[in-house]
Order: C-alpha cells, then structure tokens, then sequence
C-alpha cells in the first residue's frame, strides 16, 4: 500500500484515465444556477471535468490537485474542450488560498483531513459567495482507512460538513442514497457584513470555545430549516 498522498494519487489517476468520465459532478449540474459571481476555485480537481464544465459555461477557473499527472490531465482536457483554465499541482496543505478573492469554491469527492482547511475556505471567499460540497457518506465506506491514510478517504460522517460550515449560511443539505451512493452534498454562503452582523455568524475566533461554537451550529441549523 503506497503511503504518501502524491505517489498515491499519481498512481491512481495513471491507472484509471477519466475513470469517473469526463461529464461534470452531477451536483454540480444541478446547482449551477445557484453559484455566485464568475471566478471560481476548484479544490483537490482532480482531472478537471468540473473546471472544465465551469470554463464552457463562462466561470473564470482556477483548480489544483496533488497529483501532477491529474492537473496535466485537466490541461488537456480544457485544451480539447477549447476553453482555458488555471490548473496547478499544490498540497492542500501548502495552497495559498487567498483572502476574499472568489465568488465559488467547489470541492467535489474529497474530504479535508484537518478543520483548519474549511476556515482557509472560507477566508477566501468574497462576501455573498458560494462554497458547494459533494462527496460520500461513512455508510458507503467499504473498507478501514487508517488515520496515516486519511489523503484518500473521502467519505464524510452525519452533520460533519454542517459543523465545519457552521459560519456559512446553509442554502442546500442532503445526506442519503444517490444513485446507489451515500452521499453528502452541500451549497452555503458567505454573509455579508450585514448578515453577519444579524445573526452572529461569522467570528472565527469562536472556534473551539463550545459554548459559541454550539450557539454557531443553533443558528445555522435554523437557516438550514427555513
């Protein structure tokens, strides 16, 4: 068992060639029309069938993934497709997400391993923007993944996303069957100033103090519900 993330993936994508096909995330289709504004990130984007998608419907793309041989991959597949986008190899852990700087950011069939990338996320969006989630629940998980192995377990458990989004306004939440799949899918927003005054959402500095962050989870379950 290979047990370095990069090696892992550029095995895996050199194998299996556009293995899932190259048509964009299905919960990406059909939530496109919620995406706010036109400048997009792409994280962990694999082999770029979503940047791609993004870029012919007119979003100005920006993705990176771990393995080299996926982001060369998108590459070609925009070049192909006759759209442009930006693609870079990057660890999630060394990726300067930036402040404010994109109306959306999707992450499709990953999982985080550490909290502190949701709070990266979210620093980056501009005011008003989208964050859209699409990846697997626990109950499809069909083998132990170890916590040395977590760059490769995509599968999420009850209420996770929700607890890391708790500053977010939840717009779309499901867990449940999909095609066969287990999955967990997810569009929020960011407030703005205005809303974030209003419902005492979005201080970061609450993290870790349970008493906020369950008052936090209280509220945006409530917006969850409306």
């Amino acid at each position: 068992m290979i047990k370095d993330a990069k090696s892992y993936w550029d095995h895996y994508y050199s194998e299996k060639s556009f293995a899932q096909g190259k048509a964009p995330n299905s919960f990406l289709h059909s939530m496109l029309g919620r995406l706010e504004g036109k400048k997009v990130l792409d994280v962990a984007m694999g082999e770029g069938a979503n940047a791609v998608y993004l870029a012919q419907k007119g979003f100005q793309v920006k993705g990176f993934d771990i393995s080299k041989v996926a982001v060369e991959r998108a590459l070609e597949l925009a070049r192909a497709t006759g759209v442009r986008i930006e693609a870079q190899t990057a660890d999630l852990d060394l990726y300067l997400f930036g402040i404010m700087e994109y109306d959306s950011i999707i992450m499709t069939h990953f999982r985080p391993t550490n909290p502190r990338y949701y709070t990266s996320m979210i620093s980056a969006l501009k005011q008003g923007g989208t964050l859209l989630i699409d990846s697997l629940g626990v109950p499809d998980m069909s083998e132990a993944i170890g916590s040395d192995e977590g760059y490769r377990n995509p599968y999420f458990s009850s209420n996770e996303v929700l607890r890391h989004l708790a500053p977010l306004r939840i717009l779309f939440y499901q867990e449940g069957l999909v095609d066969g799949h287990h999955v967990v899918q997810c569009l929020a927003q960011k407030p703005t100033d205005k809303d974030a005054a209003k419902l005492k959402l979005f201080d970061m500095s609450t993290k870790g103090k349970d008493a906020e962050s369950s008052k936090h989870m209280e509220l945006a379950e409530k917006l969850f519900k409306k």
